[in-house]
């Protein structure tokens, strides 16, 4: 964190604005709001891309080579969860709760939203700075709402509720690339919450980080430099263990898939040898009352 404001947020947010200037074949995720939300600095290699666009391939291919895949990852993954998304909205889901949202622009970008109640859960030394910076755009969604929460003196229920969620109705949760900073405890706690609020038939979009990401180099050069930024990844979980968490909380896992299934899908196979799995997508849906406090044991 930087005077309160978290530096990760920043650099997913700078990814997305570059792959927005990008032309069709990469701009997997359309997003002209992120360069807005991001300081100047940050926003230039976006505003280079536009006014060049045929730098934008070799500026694709050389943040992946020095990030080691990485950057490659956020907007892959920001697909991924949309097109989840999207399912649900076509089921008849109506509310959407982004937890951590930091920059995250879907209440803006997504004319999927137009009948939906969006929720953006986050602290407020990282929210404020934004809605300052949104305030004069136009929500694409029915209602946004900016809901701060302290997570050491509120709980998620209060904070929700207050802002009128509604229990009783379906909801669809994006939790994105949270858990990685998390121990198991609070990965439990916060699966727990997320089952006494969940109506039958919502659904939970979670990203991971496997462990043998946290055994290579991502831990050595990404992790310590998160560390550094005071962002540390101390929260690797594998497939099976994630599951049973979600499982034991009364969530039926859905689909389980990882940047190389995404970049096969929207990109095409000659984008797959350069993709690394940093990261997985577990979507999960509440089918039957979960058990509060359960645990599966370490991951």
């Amino acid at each position: 964190m930087r005077d309160g404001r978290s530096l990760t947020s920043d650099l997913v947010a700078a990814v997305r604005a570059y792959y927005s200037a990008c032309p069709a074949d990469l701009d997997t995720v359309h997003d002209p709001l992120a360069a807005e939300l991001l300081p100047r600095a940050m926003a230039w290699p976006a505003q280079l891309v536009r006014r060049m666009p045929p730098l934008a391939r070799a500026g694709h291919l050389v943040a992946g080579m020095f990030s080691m895949g990485l950057s490659y990852l956020i907007p892959l993954r920001t697909r991924a969860i949309d097109a989840a998304l999207a399912h649900d909205v076509e089921r008849g889901t109506r509310q959407l709760v982004i937890l951590g949202a930091g920059l995250d622009t879907r209440a803006f970008r997504l004319p999927l939203l137009a009948d939906c109640r969006v929720f953006e859960v986050d602290h407020p030394n990282t929210q404020d700075p934004k809605r300052a910076k949104v305030a004069g755009h136009l929500p694409a969604c029915r209602e946004l709402r900016f809901c701060a929460i302290d997570f050491e003196r509120q709980g998620l229920s209060q904070v929700l509720e207050a802002a009128g969620f509604d229990r009783q109705a379906p909801a669809f949760w994006i939790w994105e690339g949270v858990t990685m900073y998390l121990s198991r405890e609070a990965l439990e706690a916060t699966a727990n919450a997320l089952a006494e609020l969940s109506a039958p038939g919502s659904a939970v979009a979670c990203t991971y980080m496997p462990p043998a990401v946290m055994r290579r180099s991502l831990t050595a050069a990404g992790g310590s430099l998160l560390g550094v930024i005071g962002e540390p990844i101390i929260g690797a979980i594998d497939s099976a263990a994630i599951a049973d968490v979600f499982a034991g909380h009364g969530f039926e896992p859905e689909s389980d898939r990882g940047a190389e299934d995404w970049a096969a899908h929207y990109w095409g196979p000659r984008e797959v040898p350069f993709v690394r799995g940093y990261e997985r997508l577990l979507v999960a849906r509440k089918t039957r009352p979960g058990q509060a406090g359960s645990s599966s044991g370490p991951g």
